[in-house]
């Protein structure tokens, strides 16, 4: 439905929504302790109570039917991924007073929920979070009471903040009522990362041991009791534990109680059982786990070169070459390829064929020379570093997380830096942070826009009358917010201006003398810029200040103070995306530094391959002449000479040119 055909009570109550979508999660982190009264309603409530006083909201026009209508068009949006839409849809039924007398029934407790889901899908843990507090705080007895408890610890396990979300969850616990099995389950997985995240590996152990087969995240505590196990170092405990992981049938009935963990869980056990069993050089058995690994899985490289390893350990050489090969030949870009290359020409010189190391060793070099350049320019170059893990992180996210993507092909320079990364989960979650802080840095203004003309719509002798005056004080918040976003935009526009001028210096179409000198006074430009953002922020709080001083109740000062909020809240959003961003370029170029460094060591070692390959095929040649010098032959002639030895001087060998009959020698045995 187009906007200015809403009602004016549904239109203030979406733009508050959106607004109370935006502060929540920052009020969301503070936590109250045990049994403190309930806390004063949300900001979108004040908005709605003070809308029925002012006689735009009729709570009498409420109904279980206009309820689940409501409800019904929330859950459509939701459907239809509109979740911003969809979280506005359900404010305005459960923080609405026209419900308020329906709380007990199934319908409201829905939409309740659903607001948490919606909150999530948008963008919001912590307003999520607050949303299923509401539910939560029902009681296990709700209906959707554990639901709402394993989104809460989904959000946890998502953010990492997994003591901070336990608490928010364990506050609304009843007292003396008990909670569910698998909710306990899942509390103890909480209870568990949290300590394994402070390294108290112990007291882990402990509280995933507490987790029963009949909770979802059973597997994850398991494969986690591994790990700690091998951390330890004892192996036969950390195999004991990833063995009842990777030998659990798929159809048995413990199976089904799990998410979409399982299955990466499950391939992750076999793939530590493969490296304990190198780890103890039991060669064999480690071959037996890696091939256990489906060929639909992610870590079908990481198996397919470290079964090779094993083999090679083993003197299996064959089974190496075979399998280097494979993966060669499957997975080109593999982040292992290199270390691939470098194995395969190990595996010919131990088997003593010097030519094919050589070769081996000659195609390596002459792929990584190239990329061991490239990497170089790329950790100088801020830009294409950026560019780089852009690219990395677009892979990362498309089916098979990228490893499949160019099955089969050997591309170009670009493509083979790009397999060379592996992007950390840290990595990835601070990409999804500073992405998000961009789009909320982006939609502040507009939500700032929003706030301003509802404020302006509440202006007036009568209440939702619309009039262009304004005073002294909303005048001077106006203008101070207005130039401390002119000056933002200009300092963006110094620091474009100054990757240009490092592109063109990398380019070399700008000297470098001219390109330091320039750079030196977008640098100083960039330092006045700042500073005048500064002192302009400091007068924007002031008129903010002096915009809600002193405010009379009502509809007006609500909107002013939540105008302020919004202005900051831009602000805000401002620094933390500049902050998340410099955070995420030092990482990347921590990244970027390390491998450099593998690939140039691999890159050296290969050419010290090379020469270990060329006096092993000298010290090979060496031997022969000794041997012929002393009237052995080698052993490759042996049957040649044989063969010639029973050939007389007047006889010469024909070999036969006829045709064999198959009847005439088969199954002759």
């Amino acid at each position: 439905m187009p906007t200015e055909r809403r009602p004016r009570w549904a239109r203030a109550a979406a733009v508050v929504a959106l607004g109370a979508l935006a502060l929540l999660p920052a009020a969301a982190t503070a936590q109250p302790a045990g049994d403190e009264p309930a806390p004063p309603p949300g900001p979108t409530a004040v908005y709605f109570a003070e809308l029925e006083r002012l006689g735009l909201v009729d709570a009498a026009t409420g109904s279980k039917t206009t309820l689940t209508r409501e409800l019904a068009a929330a859950e459509a949006l939701l459907r239809g991924g509109a979740a911003a839409e969809a979280a506005v849809a359900l404010y305005t039924i459960v923080e609405s007073p026209r419900y308020t007398d329906f709380s007990d029934f199934v319908e409201y407790q829905n939409a309740e929920y659903y607001l948490g889901v919606a909150l999530h899908q948008a963008g919001a843990p912590g307003a999520a979070l607050a949303a299923f507090e509401r539910v939560l705080g029902r009681g296990p007895d709700a209906p959707y009471w554990g639901p709402a408890h394993r989104r809460a610890v989904d959000i946890a396990i998502e953010t990492r903040d997994f003591a901070g979300v336990l608490a928010r969850v364990a506050r609304k616990d009843r007292g003396g009522t008990p909670i569910p099995p698998s909710a306990a389950g899942e509390r103890f997985y909480l209870r568990g990362r949290a300590a394994y995240t402070a390294g108290d590996l112990t007291a882990a152990e402990g509280q995933f041991a507490q987790i029963s087969k009949q909770s979802r995240l059973y597997s994850s505590a398991l494969y986690l009791r591994g790990v700690i196990r091998t951390r330890r170092g004892q192996w036969q405990d950390a195999a004991a534990a990833m063995c009842e992981i990777a030998h659990t049938p798929d159809r048995d009935r413990y199976a089904f109680v799990v998410d979409e963990r399982y299955f990466t869980i499950k391939d992750l056990a076999r793939l530590g059982l493969g490296r304990l069993a190198h780890e103890r050089a039991e060669y064999d058995d480690a071959y037996y786990h890696y091939f256990q690994i489906p060929e639909a899985s992610v870590h079908l490289p990481d198996a397919l070169f470290e079964a090779a390893w094993s083999m090679y350990q083993k003197r299996e050489l064959g089974t190496a070459r075979d399998l280097v090969a494979e993966l060669d030949r499957t997975f080109p870009n593999n982040p292992m390829w290199p270390e691939a290359g470098l194995l395969a020409g190990y595996v010919e010189l131990a088997d003593c064929k010097f030519d094919d190391s050589r070769r081996h060793y000659d195609t390596l070099i002459e792929e990584l020379t190239p990329v061991v350049a490239e990497l170089d320019r790329i950790r100088k170059d801020r830009d294409a570093r950026g560019e780089l893990f852009r690219r990395a992180v677009a892979r990362s996210r498309t089916e098979d997380a990228g490893i499949r993507a160019d099955r089969g092909a050997r591309t170009d320079v670009t493509a083979r830096v790009l397999g060379l990364v592996r992007l950390d989960p840290a990595f990835l979650r601070l990409h999804d942070a500073v992405t998000g802080m961009r789009a909320a840095a982006g939609e502040a203004p507009g939500v700032a826009r929003a706030w301003s003309a509802l404020g302006r719509q509440a202006r007036g002798r009568k209440v939702g009358a619309v009039s262009g005056e304004t005073t002294l004080a909303e005048d001077e918040a106006a203008d101070a917010a207005a130039m401390e976003q002119d000056l933002g935009r200009l300092a963006a526009e110094v620091e474009r201006a100054r990757a240009e001028l490092r592109r063109g210096k990398q380019a070399r179409t700008v000297p470098d003398d001219v390109a330091a000198e320039e750079d030196a006074r977008l640098a100083d430009l960039g330092k006045r810029v700042e500073a005048s953002r500064r002192r302009a922020r400091v007068l924007a709080d002031q008129a903010d200040a002096a915009l809600t001083a002193e405010a009379p109740t009502g509809l007006r000062p609500l909107l002013d103070a939540d105008l302020v909020a919004a202005r900051r809240l831009e602000r805000r959003a401002r620094d933390l995306e500049a902050r998340l961003e410099r955070e995420s370029e030092e990482l990347s170029q921590r990244t970027i530094e390390q491998v450099y460094r593998d690939t140039k060591k691999v890159l050296d070692k290969a050419r010290l391959g090379k020469v270990d390959a060329v006096i092993g095929q000298k010290r090979a040649l060496d031997i022969k002449v000794q041997d012929l010098a002393a009237g052995r032959f080698p052993a490759e002639l042996h049957g040649k000479l044989w063969e010639q030895g029973l050939i007389g001087d007047d006889e010469e060998y024909w070999p036969f040119e006829g045709v064999y009959w198959h009847d005439e020698y088969e199954n002759w045995r």
